[in-house]
């Protein structure tokens, strides 16, 4: 899948702002961007997205629709039947999305070095490392990434650690997965 690239010109103008300012952004280190051999700055639809939500601008439609909707979403869940019943709902209804799975802490680790999801919804009480651990390491190796932390068991203690664990949302089971889906699809592909 291609990546979208932005020129300084192209941000400025969705921006509606000069494309001086986008480049100041950019020298001062706020706006991640690359040089192109020609000595152009050139700035990933994600590395936009991520200083647009970080500064609380809102992202214009025009970088939302050249955005591509395909995601990675990474279900780790230690109730066979449950996690069975999440990756058919997501592989029939989410047609786009590439569905992984893993049963524990372990395989999960595993495959947010090697997959890179963009999402991982995660259940907190797993049979080998807590889901707290997990999900720190899941943001430590990177932030950008959406964590939906779900359990069965409701309590405000666990809700407060998961999210001072970096969690970005706290779903109790049982949930409707529209709401898991609708999460995801408002998010966008970068933190909030």
């Amino acid at each position: 899948m291609r990546q979208k690239i932005f020129s300084t010109f192209e941000v400025a103008k969705m921006l509606e702002l000069s494309p001086g300012t986008v480049a100041n952004w950019v020298d001062a280190g706020r706006l991640k961007a690359f040089n192109t051999l020609g000595g152009h700055r050139r700035i990933k639809a994600e590395d936009l997205e991520f200083f647009l939500q970080e500064n609380k601008i809102p992202v214009p439609k025009e970088l939302s629709d050249r955005m591509t909707t395909s995601k990675k979403v990474l279900i780790v869940e230690d109730d066979e039947k449950f996690l069975k019943l999440m990756e058919r709902f997501f592989k029939t209804f989410k047609k786009k999305w590439e569905i992984f799975s893993a049963p524990d802490g372990f395989q999960a680790g595993s495959l947010v070095g090697s997959e890179k999801p963009d999402v991982v919804i995660l259940d907190i009480m797993l049979p080998d490392i807590n889901g707290f651990k997990v999900c720190e390491i899941i943001k430590a190796s990177n932030k950008r990434t959406l964590v939906i932390a779900i359990t069965g068991y409701d309590s405000e203690d666990i809700k407060s650690k998961i999210l001072a664990a970096g969690a970005d949302a706290y779903y109790i089971k049982p949930f409707k997965f529209q709401d898991i889906v609708d999460r995801i699809e408002s998010w966008g592909g970068m933190p909030e």
